[in-house]
């Protein structure tokens, strides 16, 4: 009778689910709300926080009174294949503007939602609905909640934040007495430099001491900033940290953070990593001569094959078998000349085309990271990084004995191609099964894997 009493709760909370996002009642969008996350220990389970960032003026407002207005929905749940065992989170947010010409101005808010639960493995999927517009955005990405062990030194997600403040009056984003506010886009400019961290270590010896190492590497995994090592006393079996990085002295990339928790009473270590970007302002960026030659004559055969990672993507296959079988000096004369040859404007200083590809990296790990893949190394990132943005996006992920998928339409490139991805396992990994594109894989009878 439990077994049936759960099952009976599951269906109708999916029920409820999907009659507050129906498929079809909706215009797929990017709204460009950015999708992020922290798992945390409680006793017998997880904690999990969602982080969103929010472009406000991605909405549509309407007049409301003397004032503009964009009404928004928001909706978090934690799904097992047709199964909600959990109430979903929803919320609703009023955006205001004090005029048309004000909404343009309008930043990046950040929110959150908070779980609690078992053990397992999930799809996350959140929902953004901008109701004047009937516009929906899904993100929805697999997600593993672990247990963390009583006796063994582990440490949580890093949270990235744009602000760690000490606060008197809590607020959803308070911890241990800090507003923790987070950046789930993880992107920092000149304008915006500072880096917080935040994290939670459990299984520590509770006498004793321990330390702390934060550092930036590359994406290849190269040290770029060593920053200072922080050794502290212990105050029982867990502890509470936080910190800072200045990345105003770090050049436009992808980087990550990287840090590595020491107990100094039995010398456990464990170490944990989270990727961010860098972004400089646009005329900085093309004020400098990166795009030529000279951009390479700096780097080592290791950066260099860490930058090759990213541009084999619109490298040709002869172009890729040659640079794996050069020299050095041979690797730098061929990623130069696949630059030049995607420059669509070689008489300005910039190339135009490099700075959309490396913004199209970022929207890729943005939508399509995973905890065992980058957005940029997945099939649709590599699409999107490839072939942009695509002209419609038709989606199927709630029929019920059906596996989720999602069909791309390109209309302007080979006359009209097409992409289908299909979610295999059932946990957000789409993966490329059927295209009509050039020299990518094509299986007419691709629905049969649906079932």
């Amino acid at each position: 009778m439990y077994l049936f009493n759960l099952l009976k709760k599951s269906l109708l909370l999916l029920v409820l689910t999907l009659n507050l996002f129906a498929e079809g009642d909706y215009v797929d969008a990017d709204l460009g709300v950015s999708l992020d996350y922290s798992r945390f220990s409680i006793e017998g389970g997880v904690y999990l926080d969602v982080y969103l960032l929010i472009p406000k003026t991605a909405f549509t407002y309407e007049i409301a009174g003397t004032e503009f207005e964009a009404q928004v929905v928001f909706q978090v749940a934690l799904l097992q294949g047709d199964i909600v065992p959990y109430p979903p989170d929803r919320w609703q947010r009023t955006y205001r503007a004090r005029n048309q010409a004000e909404v343009t101005s309008l930043g990046f808010i950040p929110d959150i939602s908070k779980f609690y639960v078992e053990a397992g493995d999930y799809s996350l999927q959140v929902d953004i609905l901008d109701v004047n517009s009937n516009r929906r955005q899904r993100i929805r990405k697999p997600i593993s909640l672990n247990l963390f062990p009583d006796e063994e030194l582990t440490i949580s997600d890093l949270t990235i934040a744009s602000q760690i403040v000490k606060t008197e009056t809590e607020s959803v984003f308070t911890k241990y007495g800090h507003d923790v506010v987070p950046n789930a886009e993880r992107v920092f400019t000149v304008e915006n430099p500072l880096l917080y961290y935040y994290f939670e270590a459990y299984g520590l010896i509770d006498t004793g001491s321990y330390q702390v190492h934060p550092e930036v590497l590359s994406i290849a995994g190269d040290v770029v900033k060593d920053l200072y090592i922080q050794t502290k006393k212990s105050r029982g079996k867990s502890a509470v940290e936080w910190g800072g990085v200045n990345t105003s002295d770090l050049s436009s990339g992808i980087y990550k953070l990287s840090l590595t928790f020491s107990d100094m009473s039995n010398n456990a270590q464990v170490n944990q990593k989270k990727t961010f970007y860098v972004v400089r302002p646009k005329e900085i960026v093309e004020e400098e001569p990166t795009f030529d030659s000279d951009s390479y004559m700096s780097m080592n055969e290791s950066q260099l094959d860490e930058d090759y990672q990213l541009v084999s993507l619109i490298m040709t296959k002869k172009e890729q078998k040659m640079y794996k079988r050069s020299k050095l000096e041979a690797k730098r004369r061929i990623l130069t000349s696949v630059w030049m040859r995607h420059d669509p404007d070689p008489d300005t200083p910039a190339n135009e085309f490099k700075i959309e590809f490396y913004k199209r990296i970022q929207l890729a790990n943005r939508e399509y990271n995973s905890e065992a893949t980058e957005g940029w190394k997945t099939d649709r990132g590599r699409v999107l990084i490839q072939y942009g943005q695509p002209s419609t996006v038709s989606r199927n992920t709630t029929g019920m004995g059906e596996k989720p998928w999602e069909s791309w339409h390109y209309f302007d490139i080979q006359g009209g191609i097409i992409f289908v991805f299909v979610d295999r396992n059932g946990y957000g990994d789409f993966q490329l099964v059927h295209s009509t594109a050039r020299d990518e894989i094509q299986d007419d009878s691709w629905r049969r894997l649906l079932n």
